[in-house]
């Protein structure tokens, strides 16, 4: 993950399923931006992938006892939050589409620069706006392949784990996503 924070979470998640819930607190204040950021970018909704990130560190918690430190716990992390939005896209049964730009202000926020002058912000705004579009017409699962490659850094193993799949469907929903966007962004 980029930028992964520098925390022992296996310790920290043995220390929660005693019930130390300053260990889960710290677990969550080190994720919980990474999370947030996942949710939003695959479901497009601010007020959905907060919802999403509580439900994934609550889910964490409750299942503190069951972790076992086979793989690094960003791709564990990653797994919880990807079956929570596949879920939360499953319940909604419609397609996210980029009517409401609002939706989309925290993502802008995490990535505006102090500096910019107002037409390089508008110009990074509308670019950003168009991969995002793009992003939210790929199918779910190329969407969430995408967004644990490019926005959190993970490797196709990791992402197979994350997944549930194997590193050759990675690959073909990485080469179908790029193809995809490619068409789109052009």
């Amino acid at each position: 993950m980029i930028g992964e924070p520098d925390v022992d979470a296996a310790a920290l998640m043995a220390r929660a399923a005693d019930g130390d819930r300053g260990a889960w607190r710290e677990l969550y204040l080190a994720y919980r931006d990474y999370v947030f950021r996942t949710a939003l970018r695959f479901l497009g909704s601010e007020a959905q992938a907060a919802d999403i990130t509580q439900d994934v560190f609550v889910a964490l918690f409750g299942r503190a006892r069951q972790y076992k430190p086979q793989a690094r716990f960003t791709t564990f992390l990653f797994r919880v939050v990807a079956n929570r939005c596949l879920n939360e896209r499953a319940r909604a049964h419609t397609r996210l589409h980029d009517d409401d730009a609002s939706k989309h202000d925290a993502l802008a926020r995490l990535s505006a620069g102090p500096s910019e002058n107002p037409e390089a912000h508008l110009r990074r705004a509308e670019s950003a706006a168009a991969v995002r579009r793009a992003i939210l017409a790929l199918t779910e699962w190329q969407r969430l392949a995408v967004i644990l490659s490019r926005f959190e850094g993970l490797s196709y193993e990791e992402i197979a784990l994350a997944m549930s799949t194997s590193v050759g469907t990675v690959e073909s929903l990485l080469f179908r996503a790029r193809r995809k966007l490619g068409e789109l962004l052009r």
